[in-house]
C-alpha cells in the first residue's frame, strides 16, 4: 500500500473513531438528562404520594396522574435511547469485522485499491 494511500486510511479510521466517540457522548448526555428529569419527576411525585388520599385536593390528585404519565413518557425515551445506543455498537461492530478484509482486498490488488 503506497504511503499517502495508508495515511489516508489511518486518517478516514481516526475520524471514524471520533465521530463514534461523539455519538456514544451525546447518547451519554441525553442518558443523564433524562435521568436527571426523571428523578426530580419521582420526587415530586412521592411527595404527593405522601399526603393522606383524604386531605389531596383535585390539583394535587391531576398532578399526580400528570407526574405518572410524564415519568412513563421518559422511561420509555430513555428505553428507545438504550435501543439505538445497542443497535449503534452492533453496527460499528459489525463493519469493524469487515475492515481485516477490506485491508486483505487492499493489499492484495494490483492497483493497491487506489
Amino acid at each position: 500500500l503506497p504511503e499517502p494511500a495508508l495515511m489516508l486510511f489511518k486518517i478516514e479510521r481516526i475520524r471514524e473513531v471520533l465521530v463514534r466517540r461523539e455519538s456514544e457522548l451525546r447518547y451519554m448526555m441525553d442518558d443523564i438528562q433524562l435521568c436527571k428529569e426523571i428523578s426530580r419527576l419521582k420526587k415530586e411525585l412521592q411527595k404527593l404520594i405522601a399526603l393522606p388520599e383524604k386531605e389531596k385536593s383535585n390539583e394535587e390528585k391531576q398532578r399526580e396522574e400528570e407526574l405518572v404519565q410524564q415519568i412513563h413518557k421518559l422511561v420509555e425515551t430513555r428505553d428507545f435511547l438504550v435501543d439505538d445506543v445497542e443497535f449503534e455498537r452492533l453496527r460499528y461492530a459489525l463493519r469493524d469485522r469487515y475492515i481485516p478484509s477490506r485491508l486483505d482486498k487492499i493489499y492484495q490488488s494490483p492497483s493497491n485499491g487506489f
